[in-house]
């Protein structure tokens, strides 16, 4: 490379030198003008604007005042910079606008605010502003920048040409290789000279500008990471603050529980109410919002009123508050739950109340109550008259048997007790099952009374009160034909006997029905099988699992057959079973034969008790443990485990377990 080459580089590894991080000065330089001017200019200025006028035009907009919306409107357009202003009402039409005669061209910036008044939002405002005037005061800077740099690197390859010579060239060299890194954005290394003249100057000019340009370049990365930052903080904020707002006016609207939002500093004023609150109260919006429960005769009773927002002051809230409220337009009230509380929402004391209609579930309670009432009236004057026959009943037998030309009746006697004795039993369990639901309801009233449960308890009321009825009058039926006969109580007497004897007895007394019927029965038990117990509950044991069996086993025209059978376990226990072939039970029903009053032929010859009475006289009074097995089609097997001598006491309550 000759010298003439070598100053053509140098001259053009100085021009680069000067000119490149000049021109990359001044480009940052303008970007960053630009992005603050228009900041300053025309983003800061158009939101202030779009807040202003989203402030001036609520009263404007509610009242329809387009002259004062006009007004609002032409000071905002005084600014050269404003494009277009446009409000609309709450429905999008247009309310007020303005545009400027000028033609803006260049971006125009756009900002939209809802107008709100007294919390809802009644319209738009849409200002649009042009930054095309401040483009043009930027690019006129520009321009006199460049024309100062311009001269600056004229002047700068002026004293190259005549002060940088031969001397320099390796110097220049290196300021070459230098201002080559510079102009690729490699600042980590400095620009390094020994020379004390012009080209150590020059040095020194590049790495400070090096320095300077690794300052500004750091210093703008930085603010756009924090402007970053605080633009997607805003964001997140923004968009936060929309879905709670829009989360809970849609939680309000869509709730199923009447609900109020009322102003504490206006005399509790109803600012907002949902669409149950309409159905429930039959109101309109328009009637109850702006005014309070004084006002539109709301509370029946202002006590409960002041009483509901003294709790609220003390404790903050209040929960399920009986209160009679008005509803309709025709004097209709209604006994509602009032729950609420109180919060402060932008420094706004509001107050949130939820009205749970109870009128049904009141008046459901109070004919409970007069049903129970009466039937437990009912059922005392029948038991009264019961008890009465019965104790006629008894006398009566005394004087039969003390009559031995009446031996035959007395017998007979004895069998119609028997059958007393079942109507009369199955009034005992009914009555008593009663109670047991009356108290179950009772104690589910506090808690809350649900229609199901109100429902099931008014639907086993019935059934119990049908079942009740009918034995009632079967038994009443018995003791007007037989009141001057005596019955022999001897079946809950405990005694040592032989339970196949015991078994072909009660067979013996069953065998009239047993022959009414195309079924047969028949007895498998060991001759020596013995037994201390109690022969009678035994014996309606039995008779209940076979009139059972001929009643559900069975369709018409079947003839079915049913076997009783014994075996004994060990030296204490024995098992009886009764065994048929009929139709069976299905699965979805065994779990529920042993409750009162579950049959499937309600109405038709079944009470539902049977087998509630077999399963307490097995468990309690002989001390034993029942077991029924049985699929569709396949018969049904009655297991009983009875201890062979049965527990001591009273055979009403004892109740021992099998092994």
């Amino acid at each position: 490379m000759n010298t003439q080459s070598l100053a053509r580089t140098l001259i053009v590894g100085a021009g680069l030198g000067i000119l490149l991080p000049a021109l990359v000065l001044a480009a940052f330089l303008f970007t960053d003008r630009q992005e603050r001017e228009i900041n300053l200019r025309v983003r800061v200025p158009l939101s202030q604007y779009a807040d202003m006028l989203a402030r001036g035009m609520a009263v404007a907009i509610w009242n329809l005042d387009k002259e004062v919306a006009g007004q609002l409107v032409e000071a905002v357009m005084r600014n050269p910079d404003v494009a277009q202003v446009t409000v609309l009402d709450e429905y999008k039409g247009r309310f007020a606008h303005g545009g400027s005669s000028l033609q803006l061209d260049g971006e125009r910036l756009r900002e939209e605010r809802e107008v709100v008044y007294n919390r809802r939002v009644i319209g738009h405002v849409v200002v649009e502003m042009s930054t095309r005037r401040v483009q043009l005061g930027l690019l006129t800077d520009l321009s006199e920048l460049g024309m100062a740099l311009l001269a600056q690197v004229a002047i700068s390859f002026v004293l190259i040409l005549l002060l940088f010579q031969r001397r320099m060239l390796r110097p220049l060299r290196s300021l070459q290789q230098s201002t080559i890194r510079l102009a690729r954005g490699e600042l980590d290394q400095p620009v390094l000279s020994l020379r004390q003249d012009e080209i150590g100057t020059l040095a020194l000019g590049l790495d400070k500008m090096r320095t300077d340009l690794g300052t500004l370049l750091a210093e703008r990365d930085s603010r756009n990471a924090s402007l970053k930052l605080e633009l997607a903080e805003r964001l997140r904020a923004e968009e936060a603050l929309r879905f709670s707002q829009a989360k809970f006016s849609a939680i309000f609207d869509a709730s199923p529980v009447a609900m109020t939002v009322s102003r504490r500093q206006f005399g509790c004023e109803v600012a907002s109410l949902n669409d149950a609150w309409v159905r429930q109260f039959e109101r309109s919006r328009e009637q109850a919002v702006g005014t309070t429960g004084t006002q539109n005769g709301f509370w029946v009773s202002q006590l409960d009123r002041d009483a509901v927002l003294a709790e609220i002051d003390r404790a903050g809230e209040i929960a399920r508050y009986p209160a009679w409220l008005s509803a309709g337009y025709e004097g209709k009230r209604l006994l509602c739950e009032v729950s609420g509380r109180s919060i402060t929402l932008n420094d706004e004391s509001l107050l949130i109340l939820a009205y749970e209609d109870i009128t049904a579930k009141y008046q459901y309670e109070r004919e409970i109550l007069e049903l129970n009432a009466t039937l437990e009236q009912r059922v005392s004057q029948r038991t009264q008259e019961l008890t009465t026959a019965l104790a006629t009943l008894q006398q009566a037998h005394g004087e039969l048997v003390r009559t031995e030309k009446l031996a035959a009746l007395g017998a007979l006697v004895a069998g119609i007790a028997h059958e007393l004795n079942t109507p009369i039993g199955n009034c005992v369990t009914v009555a008593s099952t009663m109670r047991e639901h009356n108290e179950e309801f009772a104690d589910s009233i506090p808690q809350g009374l649900r229609r199901s449960t109100l429902q099931s308890y008014v639907e086993r009321t019935r059934e119990g009160t049908t079942i009740l009825m009918r034995s009632l009058a079967k038994a009443a039926e018995l003791v007007a034909s037989f009141k001057q006969v005596a019955v022999d109580q001897t079946s809950v007497n405990r005694r040592f006997f032989r339970l196949s004897e015991t078994v072909n007895e009660i067979m013996l007394t069953l065998s009239p029905m047993i022959r009414k019927t195309p079924h047969t029965v028949s007895c498998q038990i060991p001759p020596d099988l013995t037994m201390e117990s109690y022969p009678g509950p035994l014996g309606q044991i039995l008779t209940n699992l076979i009139n059972n069996a001929f009643l559900h086993g069975f369709e018409p025209g079947m003839h079915g057959s049913v076997t009783v059978s014994a075996v004994a376990i060990g030296d204490d226990w024995l098992q009886l079973s009764i065994q048929d072939n009929g139709l069976g039970i299905p699965q979805e029903n065994l779990d529920r034969i042993f409750d009162p009053f579950f049959t499937t032929k309600l109405g038709q010859g079944g009470s539902g008790l049977g087998l509630s009475i077999v399963h307490n006289l097995v468990t309690g009074v002989l001390g034993g443990s029942i077991k029924v097995s049985s699929s569709a089609g396949q018969g049904t097997h009655v297991s009983l485990t009875l201890p062979r001598t049965a527990p001591a006491g009273n055979p009403d309550h004892n109740t021992n377990t099998s092994p």
